[in-house]
């Protein structure tokens, strides 16, 4: 039965070739084979943040996401390949969706779900500021030293100000090893081609407790937004300063979403942001 194949090819200790790193099951194998405790519950969150996509070497990518459930807690959602989703599950920023999903002991970070991922079905999506502020406000913290002092590893940090935004050159190309896990095709499906980002973004900001940071920046938005400047402007990295500080100093409630690593959970990194607009809703969507 379909059950069976699924556990023949993905547990490596009956198919050894997975550990190998070249021969990855579809993420529809996962989905089955990574048997849950049977206490998942369905949730209603709205997706807050998204980064850019990971490489790994189990879920061959995974996107990290977060959000607010709709009892006002945070969710760290994991693993989620979202581009390999079917169309129904593939959520976007500010969109309401539903899942299953139950806590991981492992994890031992307070706001971190297992998803079962192909349980995702998205709602709709929240297009007023005012809706949207009506999830994410409640939940904001002043400072990471707040956050720490509160156990929490996910959640929205208001900003002070932003000092300034730097790129810093990285290689353009993956690795040989992560190119044998971006080009390996699943069982079901063909790999997708991912772009390899030549750089890393880091924000040098202020928190509302007058404390200084320097934060990598990991927004699905962002990376996307640099893909579609540099067909249009000569100097893509100047525009998307300009265009996200622009951004910035017309808001008057500026958070990050922070997030913390699990491998190095004192470090924090800018997984979304939050940047509505003084006064009116403005007619064009930002790609915040």
């Amino acid at each position: 039965n379909g059950l069976l194949i699924c556990q023949r090819i993905t547990c490596p200790a009956i198919h050894p070739t997975i550990q190998s790193g070249v021969f990855l099951p579809s993420m529809s194998c996962y989905s089955d084979f990574d048997r849950y405790s049977g206490l998942m519950i369905q949730e209603r969150i709205l997706i807050t943040v998204r980064t850019y996509p990971n490489l790994s070497t189990k879920y061959q990518e995974t996107v990290c996401t977060g959000g607010i459930t709709d009892k006002g807690e945070w969710r760290r959602l994991y693993p989620v390949s979202l581009r390999y989703l079917d169309e129904g599950s593939q959520y976007s920023t500010w969109d309401i969706v539903t899942a299953r999903v139950e806590e991981v002991s492992s994890d031992g970070r307070p706001e971190s779900r297992k998803c079962d991922q192909h349980s995702i079905k998205v709602e709709g999506k929240l297009e007023s500021h005012a809706a949207r502020a009506d999830w994410v406000e409640p939940t904001i913290t002043n400072s990471l030293d707040e956050m720490r002092s509160r156990g929490l590893t996910l959640a929205p940090v208001r900003v002070a100000s932003v000092d300034r935004i730097e790129f810093e050159a990285d290689s353009p190309e993956w690795s040989p090893k992560e190119k044998a896990i971006l080009e390996a095709d699943g069982l079901f499906e063909k790999a997708k081609p991912l772009e390899k980002m030549p750089f890393k973004i880091w924000f040098y900001w202020t928190d509302i407790d007058g404390t200084t940071h320097k934060s990598r920046s990991l927004v699905w938005e962002m990376m996307q937004t640099w893909r579609a400047y540099r067909t249009r402007y000569s100097d893509p990295e100047a525009r998307l300063k300009e265009a996200f500080l622009t951004r910035c100093e017309a808001s008057d409630r500026l958070s990050f979403f922070m997030g913390n690593y699990k491998l190095h959970p004192q470090h924090f990194a800018v997984c979304g942001i939050y940047c509505p607009p003084r006064g009116k809703v403005p007619s064009e969507p930002s790609f915040f």
